[in-house]
């Protein structure tokens, strides 16, 4: 009797941008049990990667809008949501209303036990150098909306993951007096 074998867990990174982030997390999963998708609204960044998808059969990369291929997910189907530095419609304290209930459908996608890996950022509106005091004030209020859409915090780092690298991300890891990097690990 011919057995199949288990299937992939689900990865999905929101906005993947050029796609080396997840091709380098693709790549660093030696057991293979993981598939990664990487959904990105930007064409040409879309188009370079899939320049990267033909090296390795455990990543794809989807050319549209995340929150409408997210829909097509029945719930608690996917292992773990990857976002880095969202764009400001989608963790920006003025536009609550919009992105919330995205993040409770995200919520809902995850297994049980599924990660929401949220890399983001704190900068002021001037642009100028963001005190301590802003910054903790911006980042219990973060924690407590995600609790309050019903993720457990697992981890809370005041910088970015060392494994992960993108442009953006390199870019304000030099930049720490007006750019302040929140990772916030989370679990269904």
């Amino acid at each position: 009797m011919d057995e199949k074998p288990p299937a992939k867990e689900l990865v999905v990174e929101l906005g993947s941008g050029n796609g080396q982030m997840l091709l380098d997390l693709a790549n660093r999963n030696r057991k293979e049990d993981l598939f990664f998708l990487g959904i990105e609204l930007n064409s040409s960044l879309c188009e370079q990667s899939h320049q990267l998808f033909p090296k390795n059969k455990n990543i794809a990369f989807i050319n549209g809008n995340f929150e409408e291929i997210i829909s097509g997910y029945k719930n608690d189907t996917i292992a773990m949501f990857i976002s880095i530095l969202p764009h400001p419609n989608y963790i920006g304290q003025e536009k609550m209303e919009r992105w919330i209930p995205f993040y409770k459908i995200i919520f809902n996608k995850l297994k049980k036990h599924g990660e929401f890996l949220l890399v983001t950022e704190c900068t002021n509106e001037m642009l100028s150098p963001v005190t301590i005091k802003e910054y903790e004030k911006w980042r219990n209020w973060i924690t407590k909306t995600f609790e309050g859409m019903g993720f457990n915090i697992k981890l809370l780092a005041d910088n970015p993951p060392f494994a992960l690298s993108s442009y953006y991300l390199n870019q304000f890891k030099n930049d720490t007096e007006r750019i302040k990097i929140l990772t916030l690990l989370m679990e269904k």
